[in-house]
């Protein structure tokens, strides 16, 4: 499998893949050394890749609407005094969305009552549907209790990128054993050598020191000083998709890091944005978006980019959904976050 965030800190060519740096060191070299593109504080070869390619104009562009619609999310009536009832609420959409993408179903009301009746405490329900959805939704109910409260200056600490990764594989990854389709001991663990992953993506899945250089570097990505906020998030997303150093539930964890991603860095600030949501209504552009990326070309990671952006702007636009919804007092879960 090839692609751009492929052997970060690994030679060319190391496990059959291509490294991150030659597409973005040929956009540096076209956008020169001024703009979006200039270089600050970390000045490391990937920094210097990153900003290449957040320096193409559809990226800046990108950026741009996505900074822009979320301004004006932030300051919407319902968030004034009720986000904690949004983001629970875009916690129950993004698990439902992000079932569908799977191939689970599940109606949102379903767990919309489930959640508002406290009765997804085991990891088994007897439906596996719902186990399934919600095993998603407590990955991103956790991530709310990660997330900056919208009124005052409490920030809680965020955790390091493996506790992170492990966290939310856990949640995602532990109904899918307890049905017996993974065993217990590959939830939150890398897969080991010799093994593939049981979802399918854009070529080979990438095995011993290849896979070992592929995590370790999505690991160094996440906290990445001063990396700009949409591609770290698009990048991290598509190495889950395209490395899946997990037996399963690889790409489910990349969605689920960007809408983290994007709250952390402050691309979308309040953690309302259903992230998920664009992925389930067009499941075939999302899946010619993550070829694109793993074609290893400048053009290929730009097209993503620009894919994640239109997800979260979408994400962005449920949000104003769910914010209407809480001011007529239709979505029903309060304020659970846990």
């Amino acid at each position: 499998m090839m692609s751009m965030g492929v052997s970060i800190g690994s030679g060319p060519g190391r496990g059959g893949s291509r490294q991150l740096y030659p597409a973005a060191e040929e956009a540096s070299r076209r956008v020169g050394r001024t703009g979006p593109g200039a270089p600050h504080a970390d000045t490391g070869p990937v920094s210097r890749a990153l900003r290449a390619i957040a320096a193409d104009e559809r990226v800046v562009r990108a950026a741009g609407a996505l900074r822009e619609a979320s301004a004006e999310l932030r300051w919407h009536e319902a968030l004034r005094r009720r986000w904690r009832e949004a983001r629970a609420e875009a916690a129950v959409r993004c698990a439902i969305a992000s079932g569908g993408i799977e191939g689970v179903v599940v109606p949102t009301a379903v767990l919309r009552e489930a959640v508002a009746a406290r009765a997804l405490t085991e990891a088994a329900t007897g439906d596996p549907s719902l186990d399934a959805v919600a095993g998603l939704w407590r990955a991103g109910a956790r991530l709310t209790t990660w997330m900056p409260d919208l009124r005052g200056d409490a920030r809680p600490a965020q955790p390091p990128p493996r506790a992170l990764l492990t966290a939310l594989h856990r949640d995602v990854a532990g109904p899918i054993a307890v049905a017996g389709r993974i065993p217990l001991d590959a939830v939150a663990a890398p897969r080991t050598d010799g093994t593939v992953p049981v979802e399918g993506g854009p070529g080979p899945a990438p095995d011993g020191e290849a896979l070992a250089a592929r995590l370790g570097a999505l690991i160094r990505l996440i906290d990445l000083r001063g990396a700009p906020a949409l591609v770290r998030a698009a990048l991290v997303h598509a190495e889950m998709a395209t490395a899946r150093p997990f037996l399963a539930g690889n790409a489910a964890v990349g969605r689920l890091l960007v809408r983290h991603l994007v709250t952390r860095d402050g691309l979308e600030p309040t953690g309302v944005a259903v992230t998920d949501r664009y992925a389930g209504r067009v499941p075939a552009a999302y899946a010619e978006a993550i070829a694109a990326y793993a074609s290893g070309t400048h053009e290929g990671v730009v097209a993503w980019v620009v894919w994640q952006a239109e997800a979260i702007l979408v994400g962005i636009q449920e949000a104003q959904t769910i914010c209407r919804a809480v001011r007529a007092g239709t979505t029903a879960v309060g304020g659970v976050s846990d």
